[in-house]
Protein backbone atom coordinates (compact mmCIF):
# COMPACT_ATOMS: atom_id res chain seq x y z
CA UNK A 1 0.00 0.00 0.00
CA UNK A 2 1.24 3.25 -1.00
CA UNK A 3 0.30 6.98 -0.20
CA UNK A 4 1.83 10.45 -0.90
CA UNK A 5 2.63 13.25 1.03
CA UNK A 6 4.01 16.58 -0.76
CA UNK A 7 7.13 18.28 0.28
CA UNK A 8 6.04 21.36 2.81
CA UNK A 9 9.34 22.97 1.14
CA UNK A 10 7.47 24.96 -1.33
CA UNK A 11 7.39 28.89 -1.17
CA UNK A 12 4.01 29.89 -0.95
CA UNK A 13 3.63 33.22 -2.78
CA UNK A 14 3.05 33.58 -6.83
CA UNK A 15 1.85 36.76 -7.31
CA UNK A 16 1.98 38.42 -3.14
CA UNK A 17 5.03 41.24 -3.43
CA UNK A 18 8.28 39.77 -2.29
CA UNK A 19 7.29 36.02 -2.17
CA UNK A 20 8.57 33.54 -5.52
CA UNK A 21 6.09 30.71 -5.50
CA UNK A 22 8.29 27.18 -6.43
CA UNK A 23 6.61 24.29 -8.33
CA UNK A 24 4.42 22.04 -5.96
CA UNK A 25 7.30 19.82 -5.33
CA UNK A 26 8.20 16.12 -5.48
CA UNK A 27 6.44 13.30 -4.31
CA UNK A 28 7.52 10.68 -2.02
CA UNK A 29 6.46 7.13 -2.78
CA UNK A 30 5.93 5.66 0.95
CA UNK A 31 5.66 1.69 1.36
CA UNK A 32 3.42 1.18 4.20
CA UNK A 33 4.29 -2.59 4.45
CA UNK A 34 7.85 -2.23 5.57
CA UNK A 35 7.80 1.35 5.99
CA UNK A 36 11.05 1.74 3.66
CA UNK A 37 10.69 5.15 1.16
CA UNK A 38 11.11 5.40 -2.14
CA UNK A 39 12.11 8.92 -3.84
CA UNK A 40 11.17 9.47 -7.32
CA UNK A 41 14.26 12.03 -7.96
CA UNK A 42 17.99 11.64 -6.95
CA UNK A 43 18.05 15.01 -6.96
CA UNK A 44 15.84 15.88 -3.68
CA UNK A 45 17.60 17.02 -0.91
CA UNK A 46 15.01 17.74 1.18
CA UNK A 47 14.58 14.59 4.33
CA UNK A 48 10.57 14.07 4.68
CA UNK A 49 9.61 11.39 7.26
CA UNK A 50 7.42 8.54 6.21
CA UNK A 51 4.45 8.03 8.04
CA UNK A 52 1.61 6.18 7.65
CA UNK A 53 -1.98 7.57 6.25
CA UNK A 54 -3.84 7.85 9.56
CA UNK A 55 -1.24 10.00 10.71
CA UNK A 56 -0.92 12.25 7.65
CA UNK A 57 -2.11 15.52 7.99
CA UNK A 58 -1.27 16.64 4.47
CA UNK A 59 -4.74 15.70 2.74
CA UNK A 60 -7.99 17.34 2.42
CA UNK A 61 -10.25 14.75 2.82
CA UNK A 62 -13.97 14.14 1.14
CA UNK A 63 -15.74 13.88 4.69
CA UNK A 64 -14.46 17.56 5.14
CA UNK A 65 -15.59 18.91 1.91
CA UNK A 66 -18.67 17.09 2.13
CA UNK A 67 -19.11 19.01 5.51
CA UNK A 68 -18.34 22.11 3.81
CA UNK A 69 -20.40 21.49 0.73
CA UNK A 70 -23.37 21.17 3.14
CA UNK A 71 -22.85 24.79 5.28
CA UNK A 72 -22.37 26.38 1.98
CA UNK A 73 -26.24 25.26 1.04
CA UNK A 74 -27.49 26.33 4.05
CA UNK A 75 -29.81 28.52 4.18
CA UNK A 76 -29.40 29.45 0.67
CA UNK A 77 -32.03 29.52 -2.50
CA UNK A 78 -30.11 27.09 -4.59
CA UNK A 79 -28.99 28.82 -8.26
CA UNK A 80 -28.46 27.30 -11.42
CA UNK A 81 -25.00 26.62 -10.69
CA UNK A 82 -25.67 25.07 -7.19
CA UNK A 83 -27.92 22.68 -9.24
CA UNK A 84 -25.68 21.80 -11.25
CA UNK A 85 -23.07 21.39 -8.77
CA UNK A 86 -25.65 19.28 -6.95
CA UNK A 87 -26.63 17.15 -9.96
CA UNK A 88 -23.13 16.14 -10.05
CA UNK A 89 -21.98 16.61 -6.17
CA UNK A 90 -19.42 13.18 -5.55
CA UNK A 91 -17.55 14.26 -8.74
CA UNK A 92 -17.36 17.60 -8.42
CA UNK A 93 -16.07 17.30 -4.61
CA UNK A 94 -13.68 14.87 -5.19
CA UNK A 95 -12.26 16.95 -8.09
CA UNK A 96 -11.69 19.99 -5.53
CA UNK A 97 -10.10 17.24 -3.63
CA UNK A 98 -7.87 16.47 -5.95
CA UNK A 99 -6.69 20.17 -6.92
CA UNK A 100 -6.30 21.26 -3.19
CA UNK A 101 -4.26 18.55 -2.90
CA UNK A 102 -2.27 18.70 -5.09
CA UNK A 103 -1.65 22.22 -5.16
CA UNK A 104 -3.27 23.54 -8.10
CA UNK A 105 -6.93 24.83 -6.54
CA UNK A 106 -7.15 28.25 -8.11
CA UNK A 107 -10.54 30.66 -7.41
CA UNK A 108 -13.15 30.89 -10.16
CA UNK A 109 -14.32 34.16 -11.66
CA UNK A 110 -16.91 35.75 -9.19
CA UNK A 111 -20.03 37.35 -10.63
CA UNK A 112 -20.24 41.28 -9.43
CA UNK A 113 -23.63 42.70 -8.90
CA UNK A 114 -24.69 46.51 -7.20
CA UNK A 115 -26.48 46.06 -3.87
CA UNK A 116 -27.99 49.50 -3.84
CA UNK A 117 -28.92 49.52 0.25
CA UNK A 118 -28.30 51.41 2.20
CA UNK A 119 -26.03 52.66 -0.42
CA UNK A 120 -24.81 51.61 -3.87
CA UNK A 121 -21.74 49.24 -3.36
CA UNK A 122 -20.28 46.18 -5.32
CA UNK A 123 -20.79 42.48 -4.20
CA UNK A 124 -18.77 39.93 -5.94
CA UNK A 125 -20.14 36.89 -5.46
CA UNK A 126 -17.92 33.89 -5.61
CA UNK A 127 -18.93 30.59 -8.23
CA UNK A 128 -20.25 28.06 -5.76
CA UNK A 129 -17.54 25.76 -6.24
CA UNK A 130 -15.61 28.28 -4.17
CA UNK A 131 -18.17 28.54 -1.67
CA UNK A 132 -17.52 25.18 -1.24
CA UNK A 133 -13.45 26.02 -0.54
CA UNK A 134 -14.55 28.72 1.57
CA UNK A 135 -16.47 26.61 3.86
CA UNK A 136 -13.84 24.58 4.32
CA UNK A 137 -10.97 27.00 4.84
CA UNK A 138 -11.91 29.01 7.01
CA UNK A 139 -13.35 27.25 10.03
CA UNK A 140 -9.81 25.55 10.02
CA UNK A 141 -8.33 28.99 10.25
CA UNK A 142 -11.25 30.33 12.96
CA UNK A 143 -9.23 27.13 14.92
CA UNK A 144 -6.06 29.24 15.36
CA UNK A 145 -7.20 32.62 15.09
CA UNK A 146 -10.54 32.35 17.42
CA UNK A 147 -8.03 32.33 20.99
CA UNK A 148 -6.17 35.12 19.67
CA UNK A 149 -9.17 37.67 18.97
CA UNK A 150 -9.98 40.21 21.70
CA UNK A 151 -13.52 39.82 23.65
CA UNK A 152 -14.40 42.98 21.96
CA UNK A 153 -13.66 42.30 18.31
CA UNK A 154 -17.67 41.71 16.82
CA UNK A 155 -18.59 40.24 13.04
CA UNK A 156 -18.87 37.15 11.97
CA UNK A 157 -17.98 35.53 14.97
CA UNK A 158 -20.39 33.41 17.04
CA UNK A 159 -21.64 35.35 19.40
CA UNK A 160 -20.40 38.30 18.13
CA UNK A 161 -23.38 39.74 16.18
CA UNK A 162 -24.73 43.42 15.96
CA UNK A 163 -26.81 42.90 19.34
CA UNK A 164 -23.92 41.66 21.17
CA UNK A 165 -21.87 44.74 19.44
CA UNK A 166 -24.54 46.83 21.11
CA UNK A 167 -25.37 45.81 24.22
CA UNK A 168 -21.62 45.38 24.98
CA UNK A 169 -21.53 49.67 24.03
CA UNK A 170 -24.24 49.66 26.44
CA UNK A 171 -22.62 48.13 29.12
CA UNK A 172 -19.34 50.66 28.27
CA UNK A 173 -21.68 53.76 28.80
CA UNK A 174 -23.47 52.57 31.69
CA UNK A 175 -20.21 52.30 33.32
CA UNK A 176 -18.63 56.07 32.57
CA UNK A 177 -21.85 57.52 32.64
CA UNK A 178 -22.91 56.27 35.99
CA UNK A 179 -19.57 57.70 37.80
CA UNK A 180 -19.72 61.37 37.53
CA UNK A 181 -22.24 61.95 35.21
CA UNK A 182 -20.69 62.40 32.16
CA UNK A 183 -18.05 60.94 29.63
CA UNK A 184 -17.21 60.94 26.09
CA UNK A 185 -16.84 58.23 23.22
CA UNK A 186 -14.43 58.44 20.37
CA UNK A 187 -15.99 56.83 16.79
CA UNK A 188 -13.71 55.86 14.36
CA UNK A 189 -13.92 54.50 10.65
CA UNK A 190 -11.62 53.14 8.55
CA UNK A 191 -11.53 55.01 5.04
CA UNK A 192 -12.53 52.40 1.87
CA UNK A 193 -11.67 49.25 4.49
CA UNK A 194 -11.64 45.89 2.46
CA UNK A 195 -10.65 47.84 -0.89
CA UNK A 196 -7.73 49.26 0.70
CA UNK A 197 -6.49 46.03 2.96
CA UNK A 198 -2.38 45.15 1.26
CA UNK A 199 -2.84 41.44 0.32
CA UNK A 200 0.71 40.73 1.36
CA UNK A 201 0.67 42.46 4.35
CA UNK A 202 -2.57 40.35 5.39
CA UNK A 203 -0.94 37.29 4.09
CA UNK A 204 2.38 37.57 6.29
CA UNK A 205 0.09 37.50 9.14
CA UNK A 206 -2.07 34.81 7.88
CA UNK A 207 1.11 32.21 7.06
CA UNK A 208 3.13 32.89 10.16
CA UNK A 209 0.24 31.54 12.37
CA UNK A 210 -0.76 29.04 9.74
CA UNK A 211 3.09 27.73 9.99
CA UNK A 212 2.98 28.47 13.44
CA UNK A 213 -0.17 26.05 13.79
CA UNK A 214 1.14 23.59 11.41
CA UNK A 215 -1.91 23.79 9.27
CA UNK A 216 -1.75 21.16 6.21
CA UNK A 217 -0.04 22.45 2.78
CA UNK A 218 -3.33 22.48 0.49
CA UNK A 219 -5.08 25.07 3.35
CA UNK A 220 -1.84 27.06 3.07
CA UNK A 221 -1.43 27.11 -0.76
CA UNK A 222 -5.65 27.66 -1.15
CA UNK A 223 -5.62 30.87 1.56
CA UNK A 224 -2.17 32.06 -0.76
CA UNK A 225 -4.04 31.56 -4.25
CA UNK A 226 -7.54 33.38 -2.36
CA UNK A 227 -5.14 36.47 -1.64
CA UNK A 228 -2.80 35.99 -5.05
CA UNK A 229 -5.39 35.26 -7.50
CA UNK A 230 -7.27 38.59 -6.54
CA UNK A 231 -10.43 40.42 -8.54
CA UNK A 232 -9.28 43.69 -8.08
CA UNK A 233 -8.52 43.82 -12.37
CA UNK A 234 -9.65 41.13 -14.18
CA UNK A 235 -11.81 37.91 -14.50
CA UNK A 236 -14.89 39.18 -13.22
CA UNK A 237 -18.05 38.78 -14.27
CA UNK A 238 -20.47 41.94 -14.42
CA UNK A 239 -24.46 41.00 -13.83
CA UNK A 240 -25.25 44.66 -13.55
CA UNK A 241 -25.81 47.03 -16.02
CA UNK A 242 -23.42 50.06 -16.56
CA UNK A 243 -25.83 52.48 -14.98
CA UNK A 244 -25.75 50.62 -11.71
CA UNK A 245 -22.20 50.08 -11.61
CA UNK A 246 -22.07 53.87 -12.45
CA UNK A 247 -23.94 54.29 -8.91
CA UNK A 248 -20.57 53.00 -7.13
CA UNK A 249 -18.38 55.67 -6.62
CA UNK A 250 -14.88 54.97 -8.57
CA UNK A 251 -12.52 54.80 -5.62
CA UNK A 252 -15.19 52.72 -4.44
CA UNK A 253 -14.73 49.82 -6.79
CA UNK A 254 -12.63 47.16 -6.47
CA UNK A 255 -11.01 47.70 -10.37
CA UNK A 256 -9.65 50.75 -9.04
CA UNK A 257 -7.65 49.53 -5.41
CA UNK A 258 -4.24 50.41 -5.17
CA UNK A 259 -1.51 47.85 -6.74
CA UNK A 260 -2.09 44.77 -4.14
CA UNK A 261 -4.57 46.12 -2.65
CA UNK A 262 -8.12 45.25 -2.04
CA UNK A 263 -10.21 42.09 -1.04
CA UNK A 264 -13.56 41.25 -2.60
CA UNK A 265 -17.02 42.50 -0.44
CA UNK A 266 -19.76 39.27 -0.24
CA UNK A 267 -17.87 35.77 0.55
CA UNK A 268 -17.00 34.29 3.95
CA UNK A 269 -13.83 34.60 3.42
CA UNK A 270 -13.51 37.71 3.19
CA UNK A 271 -15.05 38.57 6.25
CA UNK A 272 -12.82 36.24 7.84
CA UNK A 273 -9.42 38.28 6.70
CA UNK A 274 -11.02 41.40 7.54
CA UNK A 275 -10.79 40.23 11.18
CA UNK A 276 -7.44 38.66 11.34
CA UNK A 277 -6.16 42.13 9.42
CA UNK A 278 -7.53 44.19 12.23
CA UNK A 279 -6.35 42.08 15.04
CA UNK A 280 -3.49 43.83 15.17
CA UNK A 281 -5.11 46.89 15.77
CA UNK A 282 -7.21 45.51 18.11
CA UNK A 283 -4.15 43.94 20.39
CA UNK A 284 -2.51 47.68 19.72
CA UNK A 285 -5.45 49.54 21.57
CA UNK A 286 -6.35 47.02 23.98
CA UNK A 287 -2.47 46.19 25.03
CA UNK A 288 -0.35 49.05 24.40
CA UNK A 289 -3.27 51.65 24.71
CA UNK A 290 -4.43 50.16 27.49
CA UNK A 291 -7.78 51.14 26.28
CA UNK A 292 -10.25 49.48 28.75
CA UNK A 293 -13.52 50.39 26.73
CA UNK A 294 -12.98 49.63 23.23
CA UNK A 295 -15.05 47.80 20.78
CA UNK A 296 -14.90 47.12 16.76
CA UNK A 297 -17.77 45.88 14.47
CA UNK A 298 -15.74 45.32 11.21
CA UNK A 299 -13.68 48.48 10.57
CA UNK A 300 -16.01 50.53 12.90
CA UNK A 301 -14.15 51.55 16.53
CA UNK A 302 -15.61 53.15 19.46
CA UNK A 303 -13.65 54.23 22.20
CA UNK A 304 -15.24 55.32 25.82
CA UNK A 305 -13.37 57.22 28.21
CA UNK A 306 -14.27 59.86 30.80
CA UNK A 307 -11.58 62.14 29.50
CA UNK A 308 -12.03 63.72 26.72
CA UNK A 309 -8.35 64.51 26.10
CA UNK A 310 -7.18 60.84 26.61
CA UNK A 311 -9.93 60.05 23.70
CA UNK A 312 -8.03 62.62 21.58
CA UNK A 313 -4.28 61.24 22.23
CA UNK A 314 -5.79 57.94 21.57
CA UNK A 315 -6.97 59.26 18.25
CA UNK A 316 -4.09 60.36 17.02
CA UNK A 317 -1.97 57.63 18.09
CA UNK A 318 -4.59 55.02 16.36
CA UNK A 319 -4.51 56.71 13.38
CA UNK A 320 -0.60 56.23 12.62
CA UNK A 321 -0.58 53.27 13.84
CA UNK A 322 -2.94 52.32 11.28
CA UNK A 323 -1.25 54.25 8.47
CA UNK A 324 2.23 52.70 9.13
CA UNK A 325 1.64 49.48 10.26
CA UNK A 326 -1.23 48.24 8.33
CA UNK A 327 -1.54 50.94 5.38
CA UNK A 328 -5.41 52.41 6.46
CA UNK A 329 -6.60 55.53 6.84
CA UNK A 330 -9.20 57.06 8.96
CA UNK A 331 -12.46 58.87 7.65
CA UNK A 332 -12.42 62.56 8.69
CA UNK A 333 -15.49 62.37 9.87
CA UNK A 334 -14.46 61.12 13.38
CA UNK A 335 -17.06 61.87 16.29
CA UNK A 336 -16.10 62.78 19.33
CA UNK A 337 -19.18 63.99 21.75
CA UNK A 338 -20.45 63.52 25.08
CA UNK A 339 -22.42 60.47 25.52
CA UNK A 340 -25.43 62.15 26.36
CA UNK A 341 -25.69 62.81 22.50
CA UNK A 342 -25.96 59.46 21.86
CA UNK A 343 -24.23 56.90 19.82
CA UNK A 344 -25.48 56.31 16.32
CA UNK A 345 -24.12 52.35 16.06
CA UNK A 346 -25.29 49.90 14.19
CA UNK A 347 -28.66 50.86 13.76
CA UNK A 348 -29.24 52.11 17.07
CA UNK A 349 -28.79 55.79 18.95
CA UNK A 350 -27.56 54.00 22.36
CA UNK A 351 -27.77 57.22 25.42
CA UNK A 352 -26.46 56.51 28.88
CA UNK A 353 -30.13 55.63 29.97
CA UNK A 354 -31.60 53.77 26.98
CA UNK A 355 -31.34 52.96 23.62
CA UNK A 356 -33.66 53.87 20.57
CA UNK A 357 -33.93 52.55 16.53
CA UNK A 358 -32.09 54.98 14.14
CA UNK A 359 -34.16 57.04 12.05
CA UNK A 360 -33.22 55.50 8.90
CA UNK A 361 -33.81 52.06 9.87
CA UNK A 362 -37.49 53.53 10.83
CA UNK A 363 -37.58 55.05 7.26
CA UNK A 364 -37.01 51.59 5.62
CA UNK A 365 -39.43 49.82 8.04
CA UNK A 366 -42.29 52.18 6.79
CA UNK A 367 -41.01 52.16 3.32
CA UNK A 368 -41.17 48.41 3.47
CA UNK A 369 -44.44 48.41 4.88
CA UNK A 370 -46.08 50.95 2.58
CA UNK A 371 -44.73 48.91 -0.39
CA UNK A 372 -46.09 45.47 0.44
CA UNK A 373 -49.71 47.95 1.31
CA UNK A 374 -49.67 49.06 -2.27
CA UNK A 375 -48.91 45.75 -3.67
CA UNK A 376 -51.88 44.02 -1.27
CA UNK A 377 -54.17 45.97 0.56
CA UNK A 378 -57.05 47.37 -1.14
CA UNK A 379 -60.00 49.52 1.01
CA UNK A 380 -58.09 48.33 4.58
CA UNK A 381 -58.56 44.30 3.23
CA UNK A 382 -55.51 42.17 2.34
CA UNK A 383 -55.58 40.21 -0.62
CA UNK A 384 -55.60 36.36 -0.48
CA UNK A 385 -52.26 36.22 -3.17
CA UNK A 386 -50.63 32.97 -2.70
CA UNK A 387 -46.99 33.96 -0.49
CA UNK A 388 -48.17 37.45 0.51
CA UNK A 389 -48.74 37.26 4.25
CA UNK A 390 -45.15 34.67 3.87
CA UNK A 391 -43.40 37.87 2.20
CA UNK A 392 -44.92 40.41 5.38
CA UNK A 393 -44.23 37.81 7.99
CA UNK A 394 -40.70 37.73 6.92
CA UNK A 395 -40.44 41.70 6.60
CA UNK A 396 -41.97 42.29 9.69
CA UNK A 397 -40.46 39.71 11.80
CA UNK A 398 -37.31 40.91 10.58
CA UNK A 399 -37.99 44.79 11.55
CA UNK A 400 -39.80 43.59 14.94
CA UNK A 401 -36.29 41.53 16.13
CA UNK A 402 -34.29 44.86 15.73
CA UNK A 403 -36.57 46.85 17.38
CA UNK A 404 -37.14 44.39 20.12
CA UNK A 405 -33.32 45.60 21.63
CA UNK A 406 -34.54 48.98 21.50
CA UNK A 407 -37.13 51.16 23.58
CA UNK A 408 -39.67 50.95 20.59
CA UNK A 409 -43.17 50.30 22.32
CA UNK A 410 -44.10 53.71 20.80
CA UNK A 411 -42.54 52.88 17.65
CA UNK A 412 -44.66 49.53 17.40
CA UNK A 413 -47.37 51.62 18.22
CA UNK A 414 -47.08 54.32 15.67
CA UNK A 415 -46.36 51.54 12.87
CA UNK A 416 -49.68 49.86 14.17
CA UNK A 417 -51.72 53.08 14.12
CA UNK A 418 -50.35 53.76 10.41
CA UNK A 419 -50.79 50.72 8.91
CA UNK A 420 -54.12 49.30 10.36
CA UNK A 421 -54.13 46.19 8.15
CA UNK A 422 -51.19 45.04 9.89
CA UNK A 423 -53.20 43.88 12.85
CA UNK A 424 -55.42 41.83 11.21
CA UNK A 425 -52.37 40.21 9.54
CA UNK A 426 -49.60 40.11 12.30
CA UNK A 427 -50.36 39.86 16.11
CA UNK A 428 -48.89 42.88 18.00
Amino acid sequence: MTTQCYRQGCAEGSQLEGIALAPAGYAWNVNLNNGNSNRNNQTNDNHVRAVRSGECRFAASFRDLYSAWREARRGKKPSQEQLAFDARWIDRLLEIRDRLNDLSWRPSAPTCFIATAPKAREIHAPAFADRVVHHYLVPRLEAIFEPMFIHDSYSNRKGKGTHAAVDRLRDFVREVASGQGGGFYLQLDVRNFFNSIHRPTLYRLLKAQMERAGLALPIRRAVHSLLAHSTDKTGVIYACTEAERAAVPPHKRLENSAPGCGIAIGNLSSQFFANVYLDRLDQFVKHTLKAQRYLRYVDDLVLVHRDREQLEGWQRRIAAFLHYELRLELKPDAKLRQLRSGIDFLGYVVFPTHAVVRRRVVAHARSKLAAWERRHVRAGEISNRRGALDELRSTWSSYAGHFSHASSYRLRCRLFDRFRWLAKALPR
